[in-house]
Order: structure tokens, then sequence, then C-alpha cells
């Protein structure tokens, strides 16, 4: 007879390590290319694009699964997890997963809050407006529904939510539409990072427990970094 350990694998740093990568990759063409010129219609292009884009969703997917893995330790008994936490808020957890796993998520992040008897998120303030901005963003580009410049209305709505949040796509023009054109550039992709990580961080220091980027602190920064 031998022992078989038994593993199980997180994802919620992974998503957020892509995020900044991604993020990183969008800097990097916007440092090596004229503005002026643009980026034509070829690879670098989509790139870019497809960069800002994938830090948008891998930071979104890390709020999620953050939240979904911290109820699942719960039902597993992870001892790390709850280190220093009191055992009744674990217990409380896992008995109400089943009941609320398919509530939004940024409600799962209060519910947790409530349980561990720690005040909910403000809904109006930072970091919890970030998140909603952050999820919506998400939706909108996952669930994409183009409409004319000129008559625009879901995408006015990104506009007035996003535009003093962070700088534009230096490739584009003040007269572009602000989504989906001037809305994605370095300055998207970074805020979509430093806003996860920051609701992330703000949840976890709430609960008194130890943030999920704390393991290899140093290096994870490092990783998390985009400029």
């Amino acid at each position: 007879m031998s022992a078989v350990p038994s593993v199980k694998t997180q994802f919620n740093v992974q998503h957020m390590v892509a995020a900044a990568i991604f993020a990183r990759k969008v800097r990097e063409i916007e440092a090596t290319h004229d503005h002026q010129k643009g980026l034509g219609s070829g690879e670098p292009y989509y790139a870019h694009r497809g960069y800002v884009t994938g830090a948008v969703l891998s930071a979104v997917a890390s709020l999620e699964a953050t939240i979904n893995e911290l109820f699942i330790d719960a039902q597993h008994k992870d001892p790390y997890t709850f280190e220093g936490a009191d055992p009744e808020f674990a217990l409380l957890l896992a008995e109400v997963w089943e009941v609320i796993k398919r509530n939004p998520t940024l409600a799962k992040y209060q519910i947790a809050l409530t349980l561990a008897r720690k005040p909910p998120f403000d809904k109006g303030a930072s970091p919890y407006q970030e998140a909603v901005f952050l999820i919506q963003l998400r939706n909108a580009l996952v669930h994409y529904k183009p409409e004319w410049d000129t008559d625009q209305k879901l995408h006015k709505t990104i506009e007035r939510r996003l535009k003093s949040r962070f700088e534009p796509n230096p490739f584009t023009i003040p007269t572009d539409a602000f989504f989906p054109k001037r809305c994605l550039g370095h300055g998207c992709a970074e805020w979509a990072v430093k806003s996860g990580e920051a609701f992330i961080n703000e949840f976890f220091d709430r609960l008194g427990l130890s943030t999920i980027f704390a393991r290899d602190r140093e290096g994870l920064q490092e990783l998390l970094r985009t400029r």
C-alpha cells in the first residue's frame, strides 16, 4: 500500500496573472508602434485589441474563481484558506453554497462578508463600483452587440461609466466612438487588473484572512505589475 497525495488546483491567481501579462503585452505594442500611423488592419491591430480583451476577461474570471473557490474550500475544510478565522465562518459558507452558487458574483462576496459578520461593500463606492463596471465591460465584450457610432445606447452607457477612469487607446482619435474603439487600450487593461486585484485584496482584508496574492507576494506583485 502506498499513500496517494491529494492535490487541488486553484485558478484564481492564474487568471489575474494572465490579465496582467495581457496588459503588459498591450503596453509593449503601444510603446513600439507610431500612434499617428496606427496599427493598420494586420496582426498588431488584432493582437492589441485581443490582449486588452483578454485582460478584461481574465480579471473578471479571477473575481469569479476567487469567491467560488472560497466557498468550495469551506466545503473541503481547507485549513490553509481559513487559517485564523472563526471556525463557524467556514461551516456557514459550506452550508449555503448549494443555495447561493448561482447568484451573481458580487452578491456572493457580499453574502460571505455577511456570514463573517463583517461590513459589506458600499455599492456606490470603490472598490465595489469598479468591480461592477469591470464585470459590465466584460459582459459587453462577451455578448457584444454592434451599434452605429452615431446612434449609440448601450455603448454610450459604457462611455459614461468608464471614460474618466483611464487613458484612451492612443491609436484612436477624439472623434472615434469610446466603446469599443477608444476604450480598448493599455489604460483599460491596466485598470481591469488593478480594479480586480484591489477588490479581492479588500475582501480578504475585511475577512481578516490572508489574500490569495499573499503566497510569494514579491514574485506575484512583479507578475501583476502592468507597467
